[in-house]
């Protein structure tokens, strides 16, 4: 913990002080917005997460890397897919194992739209490719379970660099295949998320989100058995450092006691690109990039 720290901080740090760029980002941290992918566009991110408690003995020993895609298929319609690698266990330990998790697949289509508000409709399917005889791992991570999801996306734009976006979400759990043990029926949730983001330039963005989860049951794995209302706090930094290219980087602040007890922040850094499918990724070294070269002007000297 005492070496990941100051990774987070150098990277927060990165992502305000990088130099300007061209267009602004647009997206909150976990809440959705209302806005998608440009038609014909394409969006790679990769994110890293890991699970903290202010005493290290109580953190949780689970670390994930998860790389994901975004494309948009028609205006005001876009796909996405992730993919899910997880740590279990700490580095260094002798029972650290790598894990391949679970693979959400979405679909957001953006049904109204207009300037002063707009409302859009996510559903999402989780594919059980992850392990499910890890106990301890929170339904909202990969837990080998078939998932279903679907939210109502609102967002109000106050102007053009303040918007408000809220999120309401049925969130239904599969069930664990646990071996010999007993099979365990992970209980359905709602969730609601609250998100207030302002664009300080065309470069950086600032904002605040809330994620309240309620879960039907009071116990929601194995070993968490009195954790079902659970509510996080999380800041959010994003600066656009070259065309498309966006750094994130924020802590989750657990404000329940039903969430503290799983965890009392976790870490979120990382990054997305977005580049138009026609003409692909353009890099800082592009020939296209650098200044045409100035033609030469004819001489005056006499022969």
């Amino acid at each position: 913990m005492t070496v990941r720290l100051p990774i987070f901080v150098l990277v927060a740090a990165v992502s305000l002080l990088a130099p300007s760029a061209w267009a602004k980002p647009y997206r909150a941290m976990v809440t959705r917005t209302a806005e998608t992918t440009r038609s014909g566009n394409m969006e790679l991110g990769l994110r890293y997460q890991g699970f903290f408690a202010l005493e290290s003995e109580r953190s949780l020993p689970y670390q994930q890397l998860s790389p994901s895609i975004r494309w948009g298929i028609l205006d005001n319609l876009e796909a996405n897919v992730y993919f899910e690698l997880l740590g279990l266990g700490l580095p260094g330990d002798s029972d650290f194992r790598l894990a391949f998790g679970d693979i959400p697949l979405g679909l957001q289509w953006t049904f109204l739209e207009t300037r002063p508000f707009a409302l859009a409709a996510y559903a999402r399917v989780t594919f059980p490719t992850g392990p499910d005889d890890q106990d301890a791992i929170p339904p909202n991570l990969s837990d080998g379970t078939w998932d279903y999801e679907g939210t109502l996306v609102g967002e109000l734009r106050v102007s053009k660099d303040l918007r408000f976006m809220i999120n309401t979400s049925y969130l239904h759990h599969g069930t664990r295949d646990r071996g010999a043990l007993a099979d365990f029926d992970v209980p359905d949730a709602v969730q609601v998320g609250l998100a207030g983001t302002y664009n300080l330039d065309n470069f950086t963005l600032v904002g605040l989100e809330v994620i309240g989860r309620i879960y039907f049951e009071p116990a929601i794995t194995p070993v968490w058995t009195n954790n079902a209302n659970q509510v996080e706090i999380i800041p959010v930094v994003r600066r656009e450092v070259f065309p498309g290219l966006v750094l994130e980087a924020v802590a989750g602040i657990a404000v329940t006691p039903d969430l503290s007890n799983i965890y009392r922040f976790r870490a979120l850094v990382g990054g997305t690109y977005e580049f138009d499918l026609a003409s692909g990724p353009r890099l800082p070294q592009d020939k296209d990039d650098k200044p045409a070269p100035k033609k030469k002007k004819p001489s005056t000297r006499k022969r």
